[in-house]
Order: C-alpha cells, then structure tokens, then sequence
C-alpha cells in the first residue's frame, strides 16, 4: 500500500509538472481570476495521498481584502490551508531556493522575505498588500517558524504591517480584516520542526498512521487606519489559543491548557503555553 501511494505521488507531480505547470504560467501571466484553483487541486491531491484528512471550522471570511495569521507546527500546514482556498503565503527567502517546493512556492505567488535582514520586511509587506488588493487572501506565520504543536511561540508582528501599507495605497478602504486561523492535528508525529530535514519527515508521515488536520477559522479582527500592528498581533495569538483549548484534543491528542490560561495570553510573552 506504501509503495502504491508512493508512486500515484510520483505520478501526480508528473502530471502536475506535464500538464498544470505550463497551464498555470499562462493563467499567471495573462492573470486569470481562477489562476489559485490549479494549485488548490493540487494540494488537495496530495493530502489525500499523504492520508491528511483536512476539516474546517468557520468559515474563511468573505472580506475582499483579507490577512490571514495561523500557528505553524509543518510543512502540511501549507497543503491543509491551500486546499481549502488560494492564499497567497510569506515563505522565508530560502524556501525559494528548495527543489521543486520552490518551483511550486513561486507558481502560488509565494512573496519570500529574508529572515536575516530586517530591511526586507518591507518590500515583501508591500507585496502582501498588492496580493490582497489583487483580491488574492495573504497568509502569514507570526511565529516565524514551526514548533511543536504545544507552544504557540511569540507572534511577531512586524509583517501585520502589511495590512496598514495596503490602507496607504488605497484610500477607498477603510479596514482589513485580519483572520486568525487556528492548526491542530491529531497526531504529534505531524509537528516537523524547522531544524530537521525536510524528506525523513515526508517519508514519516506517507509511513506513519493516518493524520486528521483541523483549521479553525476565527473571527476577523479589524485593522483600521491607526491601528497598531503589535495589538493585532497579541490579539491574534489570544484568539487562536482559545480557540484550540476551547476544541478540545483530538484522538491521540495531549490535553488542551485550561481556559483560565487564556488571560494570561494577552501580555506579551515569548512563548504562549496553548497546548493541545
């Protein structure tokens, strides 16, 4: 059975790259409204195949323009949101670089920043806010990186700036709604942190037993002119937190924090006990 999933994989990102690949650069470069359906199809192709059953609370929110910030514990987090609807994702700048992820990051408009340089932040916020004005949702990781499932770690908020540099450029817009959309999965084999290889993890998962994904989608914060970033952003986290304490563990779970931790999630911390 192993060895069959394997190869439908390996046959699936034949067709991809044979067919879909040279579909989707046109849909980009003649910018087709429906040129985020291809790699929707996509990724809901390959959770089915990594055995990643995706379930959704609430409802992506139906504002024009839209910023999206979830906790991020894999690489699935990627797969599980775009096969819901097309985002537009902020990716570190290396990840342009991996082998075919890369390829298929730049074919999503993946905007890429450089963690290592602080001076990049604000030409990717900037291409954040032209996605969103494109009518495109943009996701981002405050956290900036994956942990374990546990800890929600300190939501950074320097790129919720993106939400104020697309006020700037359109003046007929008076808010941006900022989503927070809380991940969980029911199994901590799911967790892949970023200090380990990418492709032990992958063949884990395709080895390893079936993985529920949850996405629960929040209600949207209002981003307004003069609103600061770092409220939003502790906000956010606040309102993820509570709502993986308040959906309980999942099968093979460990125990969500009890929900008088949650005040103590609006002062700003490093790391943000939440666990599942």
């Amino acid at each position: 059975m192993l060895f069959f999933r394997v190869l439908l994989i390996g046959v699936t990102l034949i067709v991809f790259l044979g067919v879909a690949v040279p579909l989707q650069w046109i849909a980009l470069y003649l910018r087709w409204p429906w040129r985020g359906m291809i790699p929707v199809a996509f990724c809901r192709i390959l959770t089915r195949l990594l055995r990643v059953s995706v379930y959704t609370q609430g409802a992506p929110g139906p504002a024009p323009t839209r910023l999206l910030a979830a906790n991020h514990i894999s690489w699935i987090d990627i797969l599980a949101l775009y096969s819901v609807e097309p985002i537009c994702f902020l990716a570190k700048r290396e990840v342009g670089g991996w082998p075919l992820i890369g390829f298929f990051a730049k074919l999503q408009e993946t905007v890429f920043v450089d963690r290592n340089r602080r001076r990049s932040i604000p030409a990717a916020n900037a291409a954040m806010a032209r996605r969103m004005l494109d009518g495109r949702a943009a996701l981002l990781f405050p956290e900036g990186t994956t942990g374990d499932g546990l800890l929600l770690r300190k939501f950074h908020s320097s790129h919720f700036a993106a939400a104020r540099d697309l006020l700037i450029a359109a003046s007929g817009i008076d808010s941006v709604a900022v989503q927070p959309v809380a991940i969980s999965y029911s199994s901590p084999a799911a967790a892949w942190l970023g200090e380990d290889s990418l492709l032990p993890h992958v063949w884990a998962v395709l080895k390893g037993e079936p993985i529920r994904c949850d996405l629960m989608f929040g209600e949207p914060l209002r981003y307004g002119r003069g609103t600061n970033r770092k409220i939003i952003a502790r906000e956010a986290a606040v309102k993820i937190a509570a709502m993986r304490a308040a959906a309980g563990p999942a099968e093979g779970a460990l125990t969500p924090a009890p929900s008088a931790e949650m005040e103590r999630l609006a002062a700003p911390s490093s790391i943000v006990p939440v666990a599942l």
